[in-house]
């Protein structure tokens, strides 16, 4: 008898194989998308470009000991990749005119110096850039250098020293405090934010003044002291590189006074100092942080904020006046007095940086319309 043979295999239907094929193509998209993202092609050789940084002088190199302005050369500059790790390092002076580097996204940056607290003569110059280097290609970057801290300079009139012959001075910033003798030439640098200066007589410690200082600003204050009714002036003028401020500060001078009180303007400039009269319109209540309501219905009761005119409605042109319980709120509060919105008054109290958000005026005392 003959062995039969044995049945033919049925074949595969099309949907048997879609397991397959689907678990196919998944790889396929993975092994793709390692080979886009990685630094390697296919063969493990490594996707490569170029990168050129400049950094341009800050000035011509014949004037740069006239002008104080640092060789650029003497500045760090740092490659990190993506993850943050340090890709190069080194001064400019020493970098390479072009720095062979893994495809990806890169953050140049270059800096003068480390500066994280006050300091005497240490202007921070640097810039940073983020850049993606594609394989094959060279990319250029340009480190344009601007100054990143700030700085104040005082200048003390005989005035000064005659009435406080004793006096200490002491400038405050972020990070710390730099005494300042009278004689004191040098120019004090700061991170960006409010710069106080406190007047140490005799033990009576007060704040002077606070100025809000951002990068690149430079402030000279010269400071005198004299009972009259002279006002001090400022004057701004700018160049390329740096804001140049000038101001002067007259001991028991503006703000002491209703005729002499601080425009809205002039207040937000002069957070810390006491008992001063400001005055402004009133054109509507915060509400909440950076937010005001301009017109009625009025939700609250407790503040004021006060515009350079009666039809202000920029915060940047306003500043909040607390309204305490008492006398004070009953007489001045828009939900129960809508028809003060658009009058003037003058205000007595201290001046704060921040009241909902915008400089302010806390504790008032007394006041008076306009």
């Amino acid at each position: 008898m003959k062995t039969p043979f044995p049945p033919l295999a049925r074949p595969a239907r099309l949907r048997d194989r879609l397991p397959a094929f689907a678990a196919f193509a998944v790889l396929a998209c993975l092994l793709a998308s390692l080979m886009l993202t990685s630094c390697r092609d296919f063969f493990g050789k490594e996707r490569t470009g170029t990168l050129r940084v400049t950094v341009p002088e800050l000035c011509p190199p014949s004037t740069r000991a006239e002008t104080g302005a640092p060789d650029v050369g003497t500045f760090r500059v740092t490659v990190t990749d993506a993850s943050g790790q340090t890709v190069h390092e080194s001064v400019y002076a020493r970098f390479p005119d072009e720095l062979t580097v893994p495809a990806g996204t890169y953050t140049v940056s270059v800096m003068s110096a480390d500066f994280s607290a006050p300091a005497y003569d240490v202007p921070q110059w640097g810039d940073t850039q983020v850049v993606a280097v594609a394989e094959g290609s060279s990319v250029a970057v340009t480190l344009a250098c601007r100054q990143l801290n700030s700085g104040l300079r005082l200048e003390v009139e005989e005035s000064f020293r005659e009435v406080f012959p004793d006096g200490k001075l002491a400038l405050t910033g972020a990070g710390g405090t730099l005494v300042c003798p009278y004689g004191e030439r040098r120019t004090a640098f700061f991170l960006p934010g409010p710069v106080s200066l406190a007047l140490d007589d005799g033990g009576y410690v007060q704040t002077l003044f606070t100025r809000r200082l951002e990068a690149c600003q430079m402030l000279t204050v010269r400071l005198s002291a004299r009972r009259g009714a002279q006002t001090g002036g400022v004057s701004i003028r700018l160049d390329t590189a740096r804001t140049w401020l000038s101001d002067s500060f007259v001991y028991g001078d503006r703000g002491d006074d209703v005729d002499r009180a601080y425009d809205v303007a002039e207040a937000r400039l002069h957070p810390g100092e006491s008992g001063v009269w400001a005055w402004g319109y009133i054109v509507g209540v915060a509400t909440g942080s950076k937010k005001v309501a301009f017109a009625p219905p009025f939700g609250k009761n407790t503040n004021l904020v006060l515009g350079t005119r009666a039809s202000t409605a920029d915060l940047d042109h306003c500043l909040t006046v607390e309204l305490p319980a008492g006398a004070v709120r009953n007489a001045l509060n828009l939900q129960d007095h809508p028809e003060l919105l658009g009058r003037g008054i003058y205000v007595r109290g201290d001046l704060v940086a921040g009241y909902y958000g915008i400089p302010g005026l806390k504790a008032p005392s007394e006041y008076q319309f306009k």
